[in-house]
Parts: structure tokens; C-alpha cells; sequence
């Protein structure tokens, strides 16, 4: 089990063929039924944390609730990590508003569908077959106007706007544009998290992109970045680096090692196109 439990999250993580994330977590559904949820002294920290981002990063919320549970006795013995505990929490809260956005339709479906398309040509140029670094740069360039007339017309756009997706679909697409332009989408987005109308995930990626283009070091540690001295994506300096995972978790991200080791697994080669990638 503890040499499986990675195997499955690195499918659900890495895979693009939706029946075999299915399977991966169906499998990890059947190792909680029949063995309850892995402990440290069952499987080691690593492998017991990485069974709780298997199991509680999506629903159904019956079975987030029941992870959930077994993951708070755990931590009360000692059996299991405190950020695993932070982590299915936020999951849990942020699973929760998407169930409360889906009851009700979005106020601005136009805009969603064409937030959605622009996501569609904005992620075709960033597969890792026949990758081409100046397609992806030609496309953020025609990105840019559309991408900022949503803006200055819409601000961010909030779940209830467009729905979960294409709410998150337009700060990725930012991720891709100017400095300037994450500087100005900063606060508004920070606005939507607070009023629970954005992903605090999707904010950390944005803020720690900013940081790093400040000067400053990462809060989050989302952003990777190549450059000169070092060519090949790699980890940045992040303040307060010990407490690191605790704030990632109280946002619902994964430990900052385990996230950086799978976007460097499956980035294309965008180090010589760009100074840092998402």
C-alpha cells in the first residue's frame, strides 16, 4: 500500500485519460473501505499524506465528510500529519461553495463561453507534443486585448458570473499575460476570494508569480522559474519556507515538494520562451 498510494495519485495528478483517473480514485476509495484511512506507522508521512490529497481533493461531499473525519482522529493520535487535516478542510469548504455556485445558473453565460474558448487555444499551445515556444507566446500576445476588455469591463469574473470554471480559466489565462496586468488583477481577485466568489488557490498562484516579479520571495511557493544561472525549471526562494505547507494547506494546495516535483515532471520546455511558467 505504501508503494500504491503514490502510484494513484500520480495517475490522477499526471493522466489525461479521464477512465483512468476514475479507476485510480475508485481504487483509492477501496483501500478507505476496506483498510480505514492510512496512517503514518501503516504506510510512512508521505504516502498517508498523499492518500488524504487522493481522497479529499474532490466529492462526493458524503465521502470528503468521511476522510475528513478519520483524518482529525488521526492527527489527535499522532497518526498523521497536521497539514493533512488543514488541507481536507479546505477542500472540503471549497467543494462546498462550488456545490451552492452549480444550483444556480451563471449571471453571464456569454462571457463564460467565451472565457472558455480562449482557455481552449490558450492550453493547445502548452501540450507537451509538438510544443512550440513561439506559438505560445503569439497566442498570449492575441490573448491580451480580449483578456483585459473582460477586465476593465467585468473586473475578475466571479463564480457567480461565469461559474466555477471559467472563473478559474480567466486567472490562469493571466498567469500568461504582463506583469502589470497581475499587479492590477491582484486585488480585485484577493476581493472575490474573500467573498468567497474565487479559488484562494488560484490567488496564491497569481501573488506569488507577483512577488517574484517584485523582487520579493513567494508566500506559496507556486511559482517555478528558469533563468540564467540555473536553465531548467526549479524551485524559488519562499519566505518563511518552514511554515510553507501549513499555508498552502489553509488554501488547499498540496506540500510544496510534492506539487513542484509534478509540475517539473510535466511542464514542456518553456525555459528558453519565458522566465517562469504555471
Amino acid at each position: 500500500m505504501a508503494a500504491r498510494i503514490p502510484q494513484l495519485l500520480h495517475t490522477v495528478l499526471a493522466s489525461d485519460d479521464v477512465n483512468q483517473e476514475a479507476a485510480a480514485e475508485a481504487e483509492a476509495k477501496q483501500i478507505f473501505l476496506k483498510h480505514g484511512l492510512p496512517t503514518i506507522a501503516d504506510v510512512g508521512d508521505e504516502a498517508a499524506y498523499e492518500f488524504v490529497v487522493l481522497t479529499c481533493s474532490t466529492g462526493p461531499a458524503d465521502f470528503q465528510a468521511k476522510i475528513l473525519l478519520k483524518a482529525k482522529e488521526a492527527v489527535s493520535r499522532h497518526a498523521l500529519a497536521p497539514d493533512a487535516v488543514l488541507y481536507c478542510e479546505a477542500r472540503v469548504r471549497q467543494e462546498q461553495v462550488k456545490a451552492r455556485v452549480k444550483r444556480r445558473p451563471p449571471t453571464h453565460p456569454a462571457l463564460r463561453d467565451e472565457i472558455q474558448r480562449l482557455l481552449t487555444t490558450d492550453q493547445a499551445v502548452r501540450q507537451t507534443k509538438d510544443f512550440d515556444a513561439s506559438k505560445m507566446e503569439q497566442i498570449d500576445r492575441e490573448h491580451e486585448a480580449p483578456l483585459k476588455a473582460i477586465f476593465e469591463r467585468y473586473g475578475v469574473p466571479t463564480y457567480a458570473m461565469v461559474g466555477v470554471g471559467a472563473a478559474s480559466s480567466f486567472v490562469v489565462m493571466v498567469q500568461h499575460q504582463s506583469p502589470e496586468f497581475r499587479r492590477r488583477v491582484l486585488p480585485k481577485l484577493k476581493a472575490n476570494v474573500e467573498a468567497g466568489q474565487a479559488d484562494s488557490g488560484y490567488y496564491a498562484m497569481v501573488y506569488d508569480r507577483s512577488s517574484r516579479e517584485a523582487g520579493r520571495k513567494q508566500l506559496y511557493g507556486e511559482n517555478l522559474e528558469c533563468n540564467e544561472e540555473n536553465p531548467t525549471l526549479h524551485e524559488t526562494p519562499i519566505e518563511d519556507e518552514e511554515h510553507v505547507n501549513v499555508r498552502r494547506a489553509r488554501v488547499g494546495l498540496m506540500r510544496v515538494e510534492l506539487y513542484a516535483r509534478t509540475v517539473i515532471e510535466l511542464s514542456p520546455n518553456v525555459c528558453p520562451a519565458a522566465a517562469t511558467v504555471k
